[in-house]
């Protein structure tokens, strides 16, 4: 049986000419608000309108692609609302005759929101190309053992976290609550706070919820506004957005420009881990991933 990892991100403008049609397709025919048109636009100003995540992810489906290589498994790329396309990456399996999809979106918790908005169009793209193939959808990867030991070295790199003062706060995306309860993602997301904090014996910590959008009136919390409230006595603030995988604006912008500032208006130093993008632990992981995929998926045909 030959199978493909379908890597799956949600995609990014790679110009300021492409921001807004970018905008149009994730709205999908509806009017784009003047709001998100204005604040996106001065989000990818900041990076002359190139998301650091299109690179990144490019180098990690490389590294990714080459280290399958020997497995058997071929590699895949497709993105919700920018190129490459996820409709493009189904053709594309489909002439290569794969018939088992590894479907791995780039989020490490599992999620509901996540889960509905990358499956559904990923079965109807390969609905319409024939059903070509059986589907395996990994729906976060943040209780692997690797997730954890991989921010654990990154950390240890980072020497802040041992500094006198400091609150280490993790961060995740929120999600909105509007379409069901997201417990295994708020769970999930504690307990790989927690488990990092206890590997490097980090007492002063919190956990807090970024990017929250302007609908819906339920969304999950904490947020980092109100983490940061209850800051008193802390000199010093680290970022540690375990809920994401590579540099792209919703830490850039949300978390290092509007939150960073925030945090240094109150007198404290503002620092921010890097983050994992393409490098080798990240690498690795994919793949273990694949490939217990792989061998599940063998044991039970």
């Amino acid at each position: 049986m030959k199978e493909g990892l379908l890597l799956m991100a949600y995609g990014s403008p790679g110009s300021m000419s492409e921001v807004v049609p970018y905008l149009e397709g994730i709205y999908e025919g509806r009017p784009v608000p003047k709001y998100a048109v204005a604040e996106n636009s001065r989000k990818y100003s900041m990076v002359n309108g190139r998301s650091p995540s299109n690179q990144i992810i490019r180098k990690l489906f490389d590294a990714v692609r080459s280290a399958l290589l020997t497995t058997g498994i071929q590699t895949y790329l497709g993105n919700k609302h920018w190129k490459p396309w996820l409709k493009d990456a189904v053709e594309d399996m489909k002439r290569d005759g794969i018939e088992h999809v590894i479907a791995l979106p780039l989020f490490p918790f599992p999620s509901k929101n996540v889960e509905k908005s990358y499956m559904i169009p990923l079965e109807e793209s390969v609905e319409s190309a024939g059903n070509f193939a059986d589907i395996t959808f990994l729906n976060g990867f943040g209780e692997n053992a690797m997730f954890t030991d991989m921010w654990v070295r990154l950390l240890k790199a980072d020497s802040n976290w041992s500094r006198n003062g400091t609150l280490v706060l993790f961060t995740a995306h929120s999600l909105p609550l509007s379409q069901g309860e997201e417990h295994a993602y708020d769970e999930s997301f504690r307990a790989s706070a927690a488990a990092i904090a206890s590997e490097l014996g980090i007492r002063s910590y919190g956990y807090g919820y970024q990017s929250r959008g302007k609908y819906g009136s339920r969304w999950l919390e904490p947020s980092v506004w109100s983490v940061l409230e209850n800051s008193h006595g802390f000199s010093r603030l680290l970022a540690v957005p375990v809920g994401f995988c590579y540099e792209h604006m919703e830490i850039l912008y949300d978390l290092d420009t509007e939150f960073g500032s925030e945090v240094r208006k109150r007198g404290m130093e503002y620092m921010r881990t890097k983050m994992p993008d393409s490098g080798e632990d990240f690498v690795s992981l994919v793949c273990n991933q694949a490939i217990a995929a792989s061998r599940a998926k063998e044991v039970n045909s």
